[in-house]
């Protein structure tokens, strides 16, 4: 959501104003020419902060860098929204030591970016028969990315693929 734009120096319209200064220090009522005088001779602005019918808050201040401090504010806490996409590694029923190599390297890059992980083994034809030696295979997998991630869940098997979903280690 935006935030409204507010009143910079000759925009403020209020007769008599409160003045604070940017480290919160309150210099008290005033009149807006007496606020104008004193932020132009620290060569700052004047930003209306509250507005009421008869008094204004009007805080002294250097409008751009209160703009880069905002910004600032603003992507940091984006990133702190920022939820890492979920990867998946597919393993074969017939894969080799080297491509599993493979694979445990892919999942640590995965776990640099703080990414959850997802592990499917899908078995195929009369593969379907070794479905112990296919869960071995998987658990042994898991068990090589014990020091990235830990598993949230047990090894599933539903139909003819194994799953496991792993939680990175912080």
């Amino acid at each position: 959501m935006k935030e409204k734009k507010r009143a910079l120096n000759n925009e403020i319209r209020a007769s008599k104003v409160q003045l604070i200064t940017d480290f919160g220090e309150n210099l008290g009522e005033m009149s807006l020419n007496e606020a104008k005088i004193i932020a132009t001779e620290q060569g700052l602005d004047l930003m209306e902060i509250w507005k009421n019918e008869d008094l204004s808050i009007v805080k002294i201040l250097d409008y751009w860098k209160f703009l880069y401090r905002q910004k600032k504010i603003e992507q940091k806490q984006k990133q702190k929204w920022k939820t890492p996409d979920l990867k998946t590694i597919r393993i074969t029923f017939k894969i080799g030591e080297h491509d599993l190599e493979v694979r445990r390297k892919q999942a640590e890059n995965f776990w640099e970016g703080h990414h959850p992980l997802k592990i499917t083994l899908m078995l195929k034809w009369r593969e379907n028969q070794y479905s112990e030696i296919a869960s071995e295979k998987m658990n042994k997998f898991v068990n090589s990315l014990a020091e990235y991630y830990k598993p949230e869940w047990q090894i599933r098997k539903s139909w003819n693929t194994f799953i496991v979903m792993l939680k990175p280690i912080k």
